[in-house]
């Protein structure tokens, strides 16, 4: 994203926001298919520590993978009952393991510290705001996913039986 894409989102559009630990994070609510409550995640066998496993959903399976992992938050205490925000990213539903999902958001007229200024141009955070005093960092949801997490991914079928 630009810095005056991260601006406008930053000041006017609706996002979710969710907790990994005691961090708030948020997302463009366009990218969100739908909030998933704790299910049961079916491993699979060599994919990378950041792919959870897959669930099954209404025909389709989906892979989950850590939001913790993939943010580099360390010493991350996995909740009893995660979250899993389904995100489409392109053509693919894809399920991120958040502590909670907490509500919308729509956040004011504050004016953002992008990834530039933070030196984290090369992740997947497009820029960190305050609101009411709490501090929430907006991710770019197709920046969730590395080449290396697409590829892995891109060898889990996208739908399994057809709900016709």
């Amino acid at each position: 994203m630009t810095e005056s894409k991260a601006n406008n989102t930053a000041t006017g559009d609706l996002l979710l926001a969710a907790r990994l630990g005691e961090e708030l994070y948020a997302i463009p609510i366009e990218c969100v298919e739908e909030i998933l409550p704790a299910l049961p995640i079916e491993g699979v066998p060599q994919c990378p520590s950041f792919v959870r496993g897959v669930v099954f959903v209404r025909g389709h399976l989906i892979p989950v993978i850590s939001g913790a992992e993939r943010l580099g938050i360390r010493n991350h205490q996995r909740p009893f009952e995660p979250h899993i925000v389904c995100l489409r990213i392109g053509d693919r539903l894809i399920g991120v393991e958040f502590d909670e999902a907490i509500d919308l958001v729509q956040l004011g007229d504050s004016p953002p510290l992008t990834a530039n200024e933070c030196g984290a141009e090369q992740g997947c955070l497009v820029c960190v705001v305050e609101l009411d005093g709490v501090i929430i960092r907006l991710l770019d949801p197709k920046k969730l996913l590395g080449l290396e997490e697409t590829a892995a991914l891109s060898m889990i079928p996208k739908t399994g039986r057809d709900d016709g």
